[in-house]
């Protein structure tokens, strides 16, 4: 369970890394949307997974992790109405958002088994 814990965090840490290399207009508003569409911003998702990692995991993390998903999911999209992104930049953000979507839905399985 740990290691899916970590793949997870480790995925909100370099989503949280790539919003902080964009302009700062771009910046609040990636923020905005991905609280928006995951009910927390990266510290409470940090919080979340420590409870979890504690033994003690939110009854609210099973959802928020497919929200999280769903967010991942629908990044290339919202990548692809962004401007100025290259198709290989594309298909580098599909990569890692389906990797990062993966992670969360097997933490999610984990916790509901």
């Amino acid at each position: 369970m740990n290691e899916k814990i970590a793949a997870v965090r480790r995925a909100l840490d370099e989503t949280e890394a790539e919003y902080a290399q964009m302009p700062m207009v771009v910046r609040l508003m990636v923020r905005r949307g991905f609280v928006k569409r995951t009910g927390r911003d990266f510290a409470g998702w940090r919080a979340l997974l420590d409870s979890a990692a504690r033994g003690m995991p939110s009854p609210q993390l099973g959802l928020a992790l497919g929200q999280l998903a769903d967010h991942y999911r629908g990044a290339p999209a919202r990548a692809r109405r962004g401007m100025g992104a290259t198709p290989a930049q594309i298909e580098v953000v599909e990569q890692r958002s389906q990797a990062r979507a993966e992670a969360a839905e097997a933490l999610r399985a984990a916790l509901a088994s």
